[in-house]
């Protein structure tokens, strides 16, 4: 008589189960596959750019800053650049001149928007420069801004005082530091004052008090009161 194998009664009982469990499983993953296919295939091509590509391109009215110049002569920002590259001084704060005296770069064209000067004395203070630059440039061209141009003080959030504070402080430095501090014969307070009276005495001034309006003074420059 043959031995009885004790897992004989055990096979056909779990085998069912098992092919039952298989069979569940691969049913849900068809199913999960079709879905999918079916998804891709049923949903509309976008008809839009992205939002990151939307967001470089185009901003709503609310995400820009609305910014209008104060009325100042070029005398006070391009003129300065002007003065700056045509006169014949040498900086004697730094060992060398890059833009006057010997060895200096050639002095740039005239043109209605001058570089700003590469001596490092004067280069490492440059915000109200590439500010104004940034604002003069046509709205179309400055997609990624934050800031955009308005040409009545009535439209604006802020307005922007294109000054050239400190290129007009260094260049007197440059020219004679002694009177830096005085204000009998420095050309960098009359400008100053120039400046200050020209804003006091406009609407925009009149209206808000000043509380809108932006100067820019980097380094250890401020304007005389």
């Amino acid at each position: 008589m043959p031995l009885k194998n004790p897992n004989s009664s055990i096979v056909p009982s779990t085998l069912p189960k098992l092919c039952s469990v298989h069979s569940a499983f691969l049913t849900f993953t068809l199913l999960v596959f079709t879905v999918t296919i079916l998804f891709f295939l049923k949903s509309p091509p976008q008809s839009h750019p992205s939002p990151l590509l939307s967001r470089s391109t185009s901003k709503e009215p609310n995400e820009f800053i609305r910014v209008y110049l104060a009325e100042l002569p070029r005398s006070l920002n391009y003129g300065l650049l002007e003065e700056y590259w045509s006169s014949s001084y040498v900086d004697s704060r730094a060992a060398s001149d890059p833009d006057h005296g010997f060895g200096k770069m050639n002095s740039p064209k005239p043109t209605k928007f001058p570089p700003y000067p590469e001596s490092p004395l004067v280069k490492q203070y440059s915000a109200e420069y590439w500010i104004l630059g940034d604002l003069m440039t046509p709205q179309e061209l400055r997609t990624n801004s934050f800031a955009k141009r308005v040409f009545t003080a009535e439209e604006a959030d802020v307005i922007f005082v294109p000054f050239f504070a400190t290129l007009s402080a260094e260049m007197q430095l440059g020219k004679d530091k002694v009177k830096f501090r005085k204000k009998e014969g420095n050309e960098d307070y009359k400008r100053q004052r120039e400046v200050l009276d020209l804003v006091r005495n406009s609407e925009a001034w009149k209206k808000s008090g000043g509380r809108d309006h932006v100067f820019v003074l980097t380094g250890m420059f401020y304007l005389f009161g």
